[in-house]
């Protein structure tokens, strides 16, 4: 359930760079500090700096202190002060239920023992608690975000209370709907809904253990840099306690090689992040984009075979391509994911139609020659349809081979290929071939670009 959908506002916030969260679960983004240092969104502009000052104080507190312990007033202190929970209101991380684990008191224990070492080694830059998921173990970008949502909290709100004024999100307008003060409640999680500004989010690592470091390693040319050869060589042999405790010990312990790294850090430019690129909430947004649909088709009178079925529903999806803006759709896709994105659309853009005319539709059935993309049935009277990109080098052998084998194995001969243009024009000329043949085998050939 999106934000927007439970509110009936279409894309209003979308429009207008507020990020829309799902209410019912957590999105796999986090608030990324590079990101929040070079925002203009007036509320946020100088929480990265408040941020860092926060944590000059707790630097300050453990250069004080004689020791890691709680019996040391300066050392206790800092470690008060390190106590961060998770933001439910925000929707953002990967928390199964409805909260998240934050730090803890145990963990936030291991984080101030490791940041006593650092600054009592001679750092005293507060950027290292930024880099915490490299070297400090169960630290990964989610907690760090919620360790940042919680020291900007203020700044949330502020914008939720502006936003919320600005879209006329109150009680006055949604009589029915929970609202605690100025906040709408959540149906599902029953805490605030608090927004932010897709400017300041990234995505989540796809490893939810958060002990993936070698991407970060190996796109970092400061921290490669601090890697001698032979780790280099061996890195990958390391398991991940092992890896961040190399870091902890060779880099962020030794004052120069820390001060290197934070510097690299700095002068560090993140692209701003697009949701879409992030494939289950993409899908969770093209839903809310189909059923907002005039389908009507839906209406229409029954039909009585699966072949006419099939091409009504692949109709609906060029109907979309080109009417209801899905080219653009399809193209902010990641290009890892437009194949599996588009059999989405095609599978959403049928579950009226079928329902309505008596018709199944199965994705992927396997028959023994591997899963065809669709089968559209009514009985023993079966449609194949099968859908390949022109991006995809084996866009011919799909249709000279791939799919007449899926034909054999469903017994049938109603076989639908559907190409899909990306807009290569080195193949356009060979499209006369997917014209000829079997007169069953129609092809569907749609330019996105």
């Amino acid at each position: 359930m999106l934000l927007s959908d439970y509110l009936g506002i279409g894309y209003e916030l979308d429009e207008i760079g507020i990020f829309d969260p799902v209410l019912d679960k957590d999105s796999h983004f986090f608030i990324n500090l590079q990101r929040l240092k070079k925002t203009t969104v007036p509320e946020f502009m100088e929480s990265y700096e408040r941020i860092l000052e926060y944590f000059r104080k707790i630097i300050k507190l453990l250069d004080k202190s004689e020791k890691k312990e709680t019996t040391d007033t300066f050392y206790k202190q800092a470690l008060k002060m390190f106590d961060f929970s998770e933001v439910n209101g925000i929707g953002l991380g990967y928390a199964k239920g409805t909260s998240g684990a934050g730090f803890g008191t145990g963990l936030a224990n291991q984080v101030m023992n490791t940041a006593y070492d650092i600054v009592k080694a001679g750092v005293v830059d507060p950027e290292f608690f930024e880099l915490l998921p490299l070297f400090q173990e169960n630290v990964g970008a989610d907690r760090l975000s919620d360790m940042i949502a919680t020291l900007i909290l203020g700044d949330i709100q502020t914008y939720t209370k502006r936003i919320n004024l600005e879209l006329n999100i109150n009680h006055t307008r949604y009589k029915k709907f929970c609202f605690n003060g100025d906040f709408l409640t959540n149906p599902y999680k029953q805490d605030d809904v608090l927004l932010v500004p897709v400017d300041i989010l990234h995505k989540l690592p796809v490893a939810e253990s958060w002990e993936d470091i070698d991407l970060v390693v190996s796109q970092n040319n400061t921290l490669r840099a601090e890697m001698n050869a032979e780790v280099a060589f061996e890195w990958s042999k390391y398991t991940t306690v092992e890896r961040k405790s190399y870091l902890r010990r060779k880099v962020f312990k030794d004052p120069d090689a820390c001060k290197r790294v934070i510097e690299g850090y700095r002068a560090e430019e993140l692209e701003a992040f697009k949701p879409q690129d992030n494939f289950d909430y993409f899908l969770t947004k093209l839903i809310q984009k189909i059923e907002n649909l005039d389908i009507s088709w839906k209406a229409r009178q029954k039909v009585t075979d699966s072949y006419t079925g099939a091409t009504d529903i692949l109709e609906f999806f060029k109907h979309w391509v080109e009417y209801n803006k899905g080219w653009e759709v399809i193209q902010g896709a990641n290009s890892r994911n437009r194949e599996k994105i588009l059999q989405r659309v095609i599978h959403l853009a049928g579950q009226s139609y079928i329902n309505a005319n008596n018709l199944d539709m199965s994705c992927e059935p396997d028959e023994g020659r591997g899963p065809v993309d669709f089968k559209v049935s009514m009985g023993q009277d079966i449609t194949i349809i099968e859908v390949k990109l022109t991006s995809n080098s084996q866009y011919l052998h799909g249709y000279e081979v791939q799919i007449e084998e899926y034909g054999k194995a469903e017994r049938t001969d109603n076989m639908i290929y559907v190409l899909i243009d990306l807009g290569n024009p080195g193949k356009v000329k060979r499209y006369k071939i997917f014209m000829i043949g079997n007169m069953m085998k129609k092809v569907i050939l749609q330019v996105l670009s």
